[in-house]
């Protein structure tokens, strides 16, 4: 898949990121509640920075905490919801999407002209689909040094692709708040 020759949903407007807002952070519980179930740790929210909200859970091993965004088409429905952090050691990122999509092509990441990853879809759950991604060294500095993020995905039956826009704004100060 590439990027340039995505075409947003035929029945949509442009897509715009959200500001972590309790709409979407409802929606972020709502949709990682079964993943982060496992851990048996009660989300609290931290610190914003910029467009990105700090999340932290007790799990048995101590504290674990990751930055999150959200974002809704023009009216007002979530189309995805990101989580940037550290599990076990290693970088991770997690992005979950609507049901309704095509699981075939994955997920397209791309950082301007810098960075442009694929990645399959690890699962779907009754309220979403969900794509878990290293974030390797490249990727991480390119997250830094970015403004936006696309994510692209293909609608099942369609040959239309929807691009999804995210902010990197903030995400330095906030990885590095949970990072330390």
């Amino acid at each position: 898949m590439n990027i340039n020759s995505f075409t947003a949903f035929p029945s949509r407007a442009t897509l715009r990121a959200a500001v972590v807002a309790p709409l979407f952070l409802a929606l972020f519980l709502f949709l990682a509640a079964p993943a982060m179930s496992q851990l048996g740790g009660e989300l609290r929210p931290g610190a914003k920075h910029g467009d990105w909200q700090v999340l932290c859970e007790d799990t048995p091993v101590g504290e674990t905490c990751f930055i999150t965004q959200a974002a809704a088409d023009d009216t007002g429905e979530p189309v995805m919801q990101i989580m940037v952090g550290r599990l076990e050691g290693e970088n991770v990122m997690v992005v979950y999407l609507p049901l309704g999509i095509d699981l075939r092509p994955g997920m397209l990441f791309q950082i301007g002209d810098t960075l442009q990853r694929e990645f399959p879809f690890q699962t779907c759950l009754p309220n979403g689909c969900r794509v878990v991604a290293r974030v390797d060294a490249e990727m991480l500095a390119a997250m830094r040094a970015g403004t936006t993020f696309l994510i692209g995905v293909r609608p099942l039956e369609s040959d239309r692709v929807a691009v999804i826009e995210g902010s990197l704004m903030g995400f330095t100060a906030g990885f590095r708040a949970i990072s330390q």
